[in-house]
């Protein structure tokens, strides 16, 4: 396989198990454990709060904000990292829940 295809072809799969872990966490969390080699997939909300963190602190460099563009700019960071984490939290929960499932059936 081609670097290029394979590059495509990992961007399609990570991209649709995402929109699948968004809209249905609950199924998509039950094939992954079929297939547990998408794993890491699940754990792209983390990446996400590094990239967030990132970014922001970069914001923070180039970027000088006063009175209420500060407030409102930490209010939707501070407001994504939250929603970042329980959605983590959650997919977490699932992913054990399923796991135990799956170990107690063997």
């Amino acid at each position: 396989m081609k670097k290029k295809t394979l590059v495509i072809f990992i961007s399609y799969i990570w991209t649709k198990t995402l929109l699948g872990l968004t809209f249905h966490p609950y199924q998509q969390i039950r094939q992954t454990v079929k297939r547990p080699i998408l794993f890491p997939v699940i754990f792209s909300p983390l990446i996400m709060i590094g990239v967030l963190f990132i970014i922001s602190k970069i914001g923070g460099f180039l970027l000088e904000t006063h009175g209420i563009q500060r407030d409102m700019i930490a209010i939707f960071l501070s407001t994504a990292a939250l929603s970042i984490i329980f959605w983590q939290l959650l997919l977490i929960y699932l992913l054990v829940s399923f796991l135990i499932v799956h170990w107690k059936q063997k």
